[in-house]
């Protein structure tokens, strides 16, 4: 999600990193191309905070709440000096990765359960 904001680009991304094991996105705030918050983790509504000092040596409280259920397409807002600036869907990379892990994690303890004697009549080995 990208807003325009008194000639600087304001920017929030997503993506699914292996921090969390693949099972949480992570966050980011971006401000002209240049990082100014990180955050992750299973939380419903993460909060991305920066102070920005512009030109003129004001300083500038920029905020970006997102609500996230499942990681798809959190909801976002972006204000700046609690003055909404936009409000957009963030798109987040890599939304396959949670969907792998699970089903690894899955047949990995369907395998642990079940037991190497069980496995080794099953399959032809």
């Amino acid at each position: 999600m990208k807003v325009q904001w008194s000639d600087h680009t304001l920017a929030v991304t997503g993506d699914w990193t292996g921090r969390w094991l693949f099972l949480a996105p992570e966050y980011e705030l971006w401000v002209d191309d240049e990082s100014v918050d990180c955050l992750g983790g299973p939380r419903t509504r993460p909060l991305l905070e920066a102070l920005y000092e512009d030109e003129d040596g004001e300083i500038h409280h920029i905020e970006a709440e997102l609500v996230s259920i499942l990681g798809y397409k959190p909801r976002c807002e972006i204000s700046v000096d609690g003055k909404l600036i936009g409000s957009d869907h963030v798109r987040v990379k890599n939304f396959l990765n949670p969907f792998l892990m699970l089903s690894i994690l899955i047949s990995t303890a369907v395998m642990l359960y079940v037991g190497p004697d069980v496995l080794r009549q099953i399959l032809p080995l």
